[in-house]
């Protein structure tokens, strides 16, 4: 049972939810905070008093960076650092920070190993330079698409 105060204007006014339903809301007084539960209206000296009183977590409204998890439009596993696109493999690489010298190859692909075809998402460029591979796709369903004519070519 999660009870969870998350602000609608800052410092001001909260809605007060308990596993994902709103139960409540909480107000910003002169001298307090007001405890609003349908027609009830209780009154507490501060919010820390009336979080510790109804076990309260107050959620932060922190601003969220927009993350761009992409490599000329295929999609990585984490925040690409030093993207470049290899033109002689075609492969959009990206290192995981920026002193590595490891480099990621963005997107989904279908790797042999052996006699067997395998799906990877951003595999180390080493792997793609050792195996025969088909790719990149820019989607989970455009690489399930290949494999599937692919089994069905055998």
């Amino acid at each position: 049972m999660t009870i969870e105060a998350k602000p609608v204007v800052k410092n001001k006014y909260w809605i007060v939810e308990q596993d994902g339903e709103k139960v409540a809301t909480i107000q910003a007084s002169v001298d307090g905070v007001v405890l609003v539960e349908g027609d009830r209206r209780q009154k507490y000296p501060s919010i820390k008093v009336l979080g510790t009183a109804h076990n309260i977590k107050f959620a932060h409204n922190k601003p969220q960076k927009n993350q761009n998890n992409s490599v000329y439009d295929y999609p990585s596993k984490n925040r690409p650092y030093n993207a470049i696109f290899d033109l002689k493999l075609r492969l959009p690489l990206y290192t995981n920070s920026r002193k590595s010298k490891s480099y990621f190859c963005a997107g989904y692909y279908l790797v042999k190993y052996g006699s067997e075809w395998t799906t990877e998402f951003c595999p180390k460029k080493i792997i793609l330079t050792r195996n025969p591979y088909l790719g990149p796709f820019k989607s989970e369903q455009c690489m399930l698409e290949s494999l599937s004519s692919l089994s069905t070519h055998k």
